[in-house]
């Protein structure tokens, strides 16, 4: 039987895993625990194959390695944004992406700025969907001012100055902003998932 990922000189990569960066994988691995355990170990092989790689040169080329990954806690951090934004991506789930951008929002700009511009169109999208459903249930609560479609006001209270009724016409125009504006959201969404995977994607590399 051929023994796996044996080097030409005989030696397993494995072997030449010293006691300091078993602990460091095995930490590593313990920060991954809310990914499949499959996904786990394709990780965790992953990072022990560069890690094996990087021992061949000697202990100064794996400390320099582990020290480009950081402490393991963040390494398993940074994997596991990258498993969640490849998932999000590839299944197109709006929710899982906006999950991810939330938590990218503190240390990323682009994630802060581009989330807040998804939430803002996203919301009031929905607004926008629910006037049919309002201008239904709670006419004499919908009005809008001076007959302007983007003034649209409700309330529970007194008309407001100068409002009249909302019309079925601008409540079933209201509505299809509303869902061009989510559909933009949901499309934004995609495609800063796809530019943070890529980045977390080059952060998450071994080697150059």
């Amino acid at each position: 039987m051929t023994r796996a990922a044996e080097s030409l000189d005989g030696w397993k990569d494995s072997d030449l895993l010293s006691l300091p960066v078993e602990r460091y994988l095995h930490e590593f691995r313990g920060g991954l625990l809310s990914l499949p355990e499959s996904e786990r170990d394709l990780i965790v092989s992953e990072v022990r194959a560069q890690v094996a790689a990087q021992a061949r040169l000697g202990d100064g080329a794996v400390q320099a390695l582990l020290e480009k990954l950081g402490k393991p806690d963040r390494l398993a951090a940074r994997f596991t944004i990258r498993h969640e934004l490849s998932v999000g991506v590839q299944q197109s789930n709006p929710f899982a992406l906006l999950w991810v951008l939330l938590r990218l929002a503190a240390g990323s700009l682009l994630a802060f700025t581009g989330g807040l511009v998804v939430i803002v169109f996203g919301l009031t999208g929905l607004l926008l969907t629910a006037m049919p459903v309002l201008r239904f249930f709670v006419p004499q609560d919908v009005f809008v001012r001076n007959d302007g479609l983007f003034t649209i006001t409700v309330t529970t209270g007194d008309a407001p100055k100068n409002a009249i009724p909302l019309s079925w016409e601008a409540a079933v125009v209201s509505c299809g902003v509303g869902i061009v504006l989510i559909v933009l959201a949901m499309l934004l969404m995609r495609g800063l998932g796809q530019i943070l995977l890529r980045d977390m994607r080059r952060k998450t590399r071994m080697r150059d």
